[in-house]
């Protein structure tokens, strides 16, 4: 009902979802909510009571959605000319939305933040290595990796002492292995603590890089085929693992799909009849008929059907997945069920590997989201400690721990009044101008309720501070990327304005229309002219690809025979031979004959030949033409009041917030 819900304000705002990030509170971090963008030297080309645009901030959003620079500056003075009204009426929106204070409501402080903590990962990396994890991932992506495994589990925050032993214990296993004959699959279903390896011997099958944690990744691509590694460390334990075969991988699978689904609007009633034709349509395929004009023939899925049940190439659903790697081009799968439907599956296409450059984008994205990207933190965090000039005052903090008992770990130390002048004491500096006291470090240890449980209380702080130390040193060089980068910068800004933009449309618009009731049917009252339709019929559909299917069903009509009995009968020869469906077609509009508004409610036409199908339509509704009651077309209404509301209000904001355009720098605009 709302109108371009999250919309793409004229590019302006891209909007993500805010549920996607979550933020960790410190008392010791402060973060700003808005972005100022310093002014350029470029001459203003808007001039308004609450500030300029000038011509380089409008070049630089007409270029990134226009097509690129180049692209923009070839383009007309009538092009520039309709874009820049558009931003005229933007920024008198977000001036309007400063205005009523919507930039310093908790929910937009909120939700800005979730947002901008998303924008900012990009640009927290450190390039050289995570040049090179891409590098790596684009060479091993062209491999599938078999791969068995004996985990013996031990906790990330495990103590040393039960971490030695999960290591010992692997390391005893490899042995046995390794120099006493032992199976890797009996020592992999008698010892491994994964809880599949009981039935599977710990065997993987197959998998690519971004398919296991990182750790496990390396070590399956760097062990030969035939040989076990040496123990490996993982978030959920000790590993060892045998590598049973490497091959090629093939390039990127197209695929397409026959769907037959269970309702009331489709051929199949009931699961037994989908079942039905489901193994009907696959006999035919194995009879040499082809699939794309099955599944346009009887394939229940709207979107791909006419199409030849082309799914494209993206993930699917993971047992669609699992037959997409296991089959070659032009092979097709037998019958499987998921929670849609009946499925056939296809590979269609295999399309080779990208090159590197046209595959680094992705995988650069993927690598973001993967435990590898731990790897290329590390790296940043030594590089701001550098560029910081970090510093821990490691005898204050020995000071401190010095005090510390057994509660510590277990996160429920409480701190001493008369050991004050000890928590302020300095334990970090960074920046110049950064600092960090042992109290900072007390309050971040309290509202994070730390805990560290299986380690000694000197060596849960250590672990602590160095949490501590990393969120410390990454709030700094968020502080510093608006400064420090202009495109981030100018990002920012820009979600700040769409969020603001969206709150207001919200307020202004969208909700008003729907909520608004009075307004919304006194609109409908005088522009009934906008909701005039045509002839509008609604009909019912026999499909058959044979015509004599048809013929007997014009005698089974005729014998007074219903739906039910028609359907019922014509299983017993097959379940594909006829389809019964319903549609509404408003005269003129493409697929419906002029002939067919002519007839009255239970009439049907003659059969008749559609493509490959023929076809007997029953009208069993009609709306004639004239304006639409409000009912039929309260939605439209909806629609149309939203974009007169909009209309009258930027008048308003036109009278509130007048504008020069200086139209020599206009002139000017991409030269």
């Amino acid at each position: 009902m709302f109108k371009n819900i999250r919309p793409v304000l004229w590019g302006l705002a891209l909007i993500l979802s805010a549920g996607a990030c979550k933020s960790t509170k410190t008392t010791t971090t402060t973060t700003t909510t808005t972005t100022t963008i310093p002014a350029d030297n470029s001459p203003a080309l808007l001039s308004f009571a609450q500030g300029n645009v000038t011509k380089a901030e409008f070049e630089r959003v007409y270029a990134k959605n226009n097509g690129g620079k180049e692209t923009a500056a070839a383009q007309s003075a009538e092009d520039y000319r309709e874009y820049l009204d558009l931003y005229i009426n933007f920024k008198r929106k977000v001036f309007e939305a400063e205005a009523m204070g919507l930039d310093t409501t908790p929910s937009f402080k909120q939700e800005f933040e979730s947002y901008r903590k998303q924008l900012v990962q990009p640009y927290l990396s450190a390039k050289e290595v995570e040049d090179q994890l891409v590098k790596e991932a684009y060479d091993r992506s062209g491999f599938l990796v078999n791969a068995s495994h004996i985990l013996i589990m031990a906790a990330e925050d495990a103590s040393p002492e039960d971490t030695l032993a999960a290591y010992t214990k692997v390391l005893g296993l490899r042995d046995s292995i390794m120099n006493h004959g032992k199976d890797f699959a009996d020592m992999a279903a008698m010892y491994s603590q994964d809880p599949s390896a009981k039935q599977n011997s710990g065997a993987l099958g197959y998998f690519t890089a971004f398919d296991m944690v990182y750790p496990f990744e390396n070590a399956a691509f760097n062990t030969p085929v035939g040989e076990v590694s040496e123990p490996l460390r993982t978030r959920f334990g000790y590993h060892i693992l045998k590598v049973n075969d490497k091959i090629s991988k093939d390039g990127t699978k197209t695929v397409a799909h026959i769907i037959v689904r269970v309702g009331d609007r489709y051929s199949a009633k009931t699961e037994d009849q989908a079942v039905e034709i489901i193994n009907e349509i696959h006999q035919k395929l194995k009879n040499g008929e082809e699939f794309a004009t099955l599944a346009q023939q009887y394939s229940d899925d709207p979107n791909s059907a006419n199409n030849g049940g082309d799914l494209g190439s993206g993930r699917l659903l993971p047992v669609m997945e699992d037959l997409k790697n296991k089959m070659g081009e032009g092979e097709y799968s037998e019958p499987f069920q998921t929670r849609f439907g009946w499925h056939i599956l296809k590979v269609t296409e295999v399309e080779t590997r990208p090159a590197f450059e046209d595959a680094k984008v992705g995988l650069k994205q993927k690598i973001q989201r993967d435990s590898r990207a731990q790897v290329s933190r590390t790296a940043l965090i030594e590089r701001i400690k550098k560029e910081s000039n970090f510093n821990v005052n490691t005898a204050n903090f020995e000071t401190f721990k010095a005090q510390l008992n057994e509660t510590f770990p277990r996160g429920l130390w409480q701190a001493d009044t008369a050991q004050q002048a000890v928590y302020d004491l300095p334990l970090l500096t960074f920046g110049g101008t950064q600092s960090r006291s042992i109290q900072d470090f007390i309050d971040f240890y309290k509202e994070t309720r730390a805990r560290r449980p299986k380690l000694q209380a000197a060596q849960a702080a250590d672990d602590i501070l160095n949490t501590f130390s990393e969120q410390e040193l990454l709030a700094y060089e968020e502080s510093q990327l608006p400064l420090k980068n202009p495109d981030f910068r100018y990002l920012l800004q820009e979600y700040r304005d769409g969020i603001l933009l969206f709150t207001l449309m919200e307020r202004k618009v969208w909700k008003r229309a729907v909520e608004d009731t009075i307004g919304l049917k006194n609109y409908y009252e005088s522009h009934q002219d906008s909701f005039y339709k045509d002839d509008i019929i609604e009909v019912k559909e026999y499909i058959a690809t044979e015509e004599t299917v048809l013929k007997q069903v014009e005698e089974w009509l005729a014998a007074g025979w219903d739906d039910i009995k028609i359907d019922s009968a014509m299983r017993e020869g097959s379940a594909l031979q006829l389809r019964i469906i319903r549609q509404t077609f408003e005269k003129g509009e493409d697929g419906s004959q002029e002939a067919w508004f002519s007839l009255a409610e239970g009439d049907r036409t003659a059969i008749y030949r559609d493509g490959e199908t023929y076809r007997i339509l029953e009208v069993e509704a009609k709306r004639a033409a004239g304006i639409q009651a409000f009912d039929k077309v309260k939605s439209e209404a909806i629609t149309r009041y939203q974009d007169y509301l909009e209309k009258e209000w930027l008048a308003e904001l036109a009278n509130k917030y007048p504008v020069e355009i200086k139209e020599d720098v206009f002139t000017n605009l991409f030269k």
